[in-house]
Order: structure tokens, then C-alpha cells, then sequence
């Protein structure tokens, strides 16, 4: 993983990061493709997991930031 862009926490107390991530972060979670734009995503302690669950892929900076407000994370 590269340095985070943020850390939040959900209205559910649930950490959130936004990040970009490596290929093989990527590939380890089942997408494959473009590499490019930033990533939301949380820890994972499921059994067989990679340590987090992608939850979206976001473009750039701005939505990035208007997801995280839209979903009330702090």
C-alpha cells in the first residue's frame, strides 16, 4: 500500500482508508486491470481475506473526499 490519503471512521465506528493501492494489493483482492486512481477500502480479519475489502474505486482527489463526506465518515 502506498501512504494513506485518509483515514476515517464510518457513523458505524468502522475504519475506512482511502489510498492508492499496489498492483499486487489489487491483485490479491480479484481486480485486475488499471492501476490508476485512488481506492476505499477497510481491514478484513475474515478468515482466507489479504487484510482488507475494497469497497470502491475512486477517480481522483475530489471525489475521493465527497464520497468520504457523502457517507459522513470523520
Amino acid at each position: 500500500m502506498d501512504e494513506f490519503l485518509f483515514v476515517g471512521t464510518t457513523q458505524l465506528g468502522t475504519p475506512v482508508y482511502m489510498s492508492e493501492l499496489s498492483s499486487q494489493t489489487l491483485k490479491d483482492n480479484g481486480l485486475e486491470g488499471d492501476r490508476s486512481g485512488l481506492y476505499l477500502y477497510e481491514a478484513s480479519e475474515n478468515p482466507g481475506s489479504v487484510g482488507i475489502r475494497v469497497l470502491a474505486s475512486v477517480p481522483n482527489s475530489d471525489a475521493a473526499y465527497r464520497i468520504l463526506d457523502m457517507l459522513s465518515v470523520k
